[in-house]
């Protein structure tokens, strides 16, 4: 037990990755240059002050006066499977750091959930079972993840305080990571001795908002009435990641109590319970581009946001498909009424920056990588503005703050809708981008984006009305489309007739 007088001392580090195994396809193994990697000194100057977890690690440790150490801290934007010596190049860096920063009270790591290796399917139980081993039994682990996340047996018996993110747009991440610093100091000095139970159902992961109207809401307030009761340290659940071919892309339930495993183990049934008496309010709901578009034009006023889940960078998916745009462009529209943002073409947006401003260009766009992402569009495009794609998020977006570096990017008019085309692919989560170019949303009728659901942190004030459009693309909310090879057990919506008969089992019809 740690000197409660003393200052405690915890070592930071991860691998952050969200794996859309579907997309190693058409993109090919996440490389090392995916990764932006930081320690020491840099992790304060690139993370401090943001919605992240390793920010509300440093705010916490410095209102607490707890010392941090920095390992290496590892970050790619969501991509395909990651290569197995990229992955052992990080993991080892990782540990090198861990153990020079020895002796530590505790261990900080920055996960993100969803990570798969080129042979292993559990990235962050991986690295957990070996900092472990590293740190021995002695020193608590706390982990924050992002709630697209996979939890594993390895993630459960290696690390001692399991934190997924509960908000989806996920605004919460510093906060939750204050709060893993400051259970993890309870746990250094002894206060707490955290013990965690997991309940997985067997469903395909959930990709649905959180906010207020959403049955993912009533299930994050059964979390939060749980967490109050006595004994509980934390009630929380993963909505899994579809958009993997692993054998358990499923919600799971996990409860942290302070050491009564049987009790945790008794709230993570309660909620899964509920999850699984009310799956039908989780089934995905699909709505055409035409129909969106229809939809959005029928609003009487206001500004209407039309986001295309489908091909969504922010799950993996390459953001160059045509879907939406294809239709915005089919509706005729007035000038003016309609702008998209936005689409990944780097071939385009150099074409347009040779050009200059004010040209006019005979552009392919988007529909190149890879078969779901629709026929490129072939227009005459004006240009109305070349930048270097370097904007920071708003405050109130679910990312404030944080700096981006999209390359080279354009705006194009094509037949009346402004189009923004970027140099490397992102998802939108507020409107700077827009803004960087030009464009005022509040002039617009129409704002159509790619994104998922993050959009809603940046957008919701913004905004009369939200349409959801999905069509084929790698991160399409038709979940049960993908192809699964490697599935461990029979799940829902898959098989309609899965029978829950124990946490994480199934039973077969009769």
């Amino acid at each position: 037990m740690h000197n409660s007088n003393a200052t405690l001392r915890f070592v930071v580090g991860g691998i952050c990755h969200e794996t859309n195994t579907y997309a190693t396809e058409f993109t090919g193994y996440t490389q090392l240059p995916d990764f932006m990697c930081v320690s020491g000194d840099e992790v304060e100057a690139e993370y401090a002050g943001t919605n992240r977890s390793v920010g509300g690690y440093i705010e916490a440790a410095h209102a607490l006066g707890i010392e941090l150490v920095y390992s290496t801290l590892a970050f790619a934007w969501p991509s395909g499977t990651i290569g197995a010596s990229v992955y052992e190049q990080l993991k080892q860096s990782v540990l090198a750091g861990i153990r020079d920063a020895l002796p530590v009270d505790g261990v900080l790591m920055a996960p993100h959930g969803a990570g798969v290796v080129e042979g292993i399917d559990d990235l962050e139980g991986d690295l957990l079972a070996a900092v472990r081993e590293l740190v021995g039994d002695n020193v608590p682990i706390a982990s924050v993840y992002d709630l697209h996340g996979q939890m594993t047996d390895s993630m459960r018996i290696y690390g001692d305080l399991t934190l997924p993110c509960r908000l989806y747009p996920h605004t919460d991440l510093l906060q939750r990571g204050v709060e893993a610093v400051e259970l993890l100091a309870q746990t250094a000095r002894g206060a707490l001795g955290p013990v965690t139970a997991m309940h997985r159902l067997p469903m395909l992961g959930i990709v649905m908002s959180t906010d207020a109207g959403f049955p993912a809401a009533d299930v994050n307030d059964l979390c939060a009435r749980i967490g109050e009761r006595p004994g509980v340290i934390d009630c929380s659940w993963f909505h899994g990641f579809p958009y993997a071919d692993i054998p358990a892309p499923c919600p799971t339930v996990v409860c942290t109590t302070d050491g009564d495993l049987d009790l945790a183990q008794r709230y993570a049934d309660e909620v899964a319970d509920w999850i699984w008496t009310n799956r039908e309010a989780f089934r995905p709901k699909v709505l055409a581009p035409e129909e969106g578009v229809r939809q959005a034009l029928a609003v009487e006023s206001g500004m209407v946001v039309i986001n295309e889940s489908s091909d969504n960078p922010g799950g993996g998916a390459p953001g160059d498909a045509t879907h939406l745009l294809r239709a915005l462009l089919d509706a005729r529209l007035p000038p003016e009424t309609a702008c998209f943002v936005a689409i990944h073409d780097r071939e385009v947006a150099q074409q347009a920056e040779r050009a200059g401003v004010g040209a006019t260009i005979e552009v392919k766009l988007g529909g190149k990588l890879g078969k779901m992402q629709g026929a490129p569009i072939v227009a005459q495009a004006y240009v109305k503005a070349v930048t270097d794609g370097r904007f920071t998020n708003f405050l109130g977006s679910m990312l404030e703050g944080l700096q981006f570096d999209l390359g080279t990017s354009c705006r194009l008019i094509i037949e009346g809708v402004d189009v923004i085309v970027i140099s490397r692919p992102t998802q939108t989560f507020d409107h700077a981008m827009l803004l960087l170019h030009g464009i005022d949303v509040k002039c617009r009728k129409i704002v159509a984006l790619k994104s998922s659901n993050h959009f809603r942190a940046g957008f919701q004030a913004l905004a009369s009305a939200i349409v959801t459009v999905d069509g084929p693309g790698l991160s399409s909310a038709d979940v049960a489309s993908f192809p699964r090879s490697r599935l461990a057990q029979r799940l829902w919506p898959l098989d309609e007739d899965v029978v829950r008969v124990s946490p994480g089992q199934l039973a077969q019809p009769s």
